[in-house]
């Protein structure tokens, strides 16, 4: 009877192992650029790509066929809820803030 308990017991440990129902922890992943609302804010056109650099930062990518092309991407995964994606496109002419596109501007608070 206490092999048969102890069998049992192993066999139900054995496959709960296994068992998907319970999810592990996930790190929260931030990766790109927080570009706040009050920044965007301060950028105007006519900025040269100096002043628009010491507002937001460096871009996260420049385009090597269109260096007058700056993004800002950012990415939110929690670890539990919805992913979020934010992109921020600059447009430069002759060395000067042209346009900007995109809604990019996000504040993240993290508790």
């Amino acid at each position: 009877m206490k092999r048969l308990l102890i069998a049992s017991m192993a066999a139900m440990i054995l496959s709960l192992s296994g068992c998907s129902w319970f999810e592990g922890y996930r790190p929260p992943i931030q990766q790109g650029n927080v570009v706040s609302s009050q920044q965007v804010a301060r950028l105007q056109p006519g900025m040269s790509k100096e002043q628009v650099r010491f507002i937001i930062g460096d871009p996260m990518l420049v385009d090597p066929f269109d260096p007058n092309r700056w993004d800002y991407t950012y990415y939110d995964q929690p670890s539990f809820g919805k992913t979020t994606t934010h992109h921020l496109t600059l447009y430069f002419s002759h060395g000067q803030l042209a346009r900007i596109v995109g809604k990019g501007a996000t504040t993240v608070t993290r508790k």
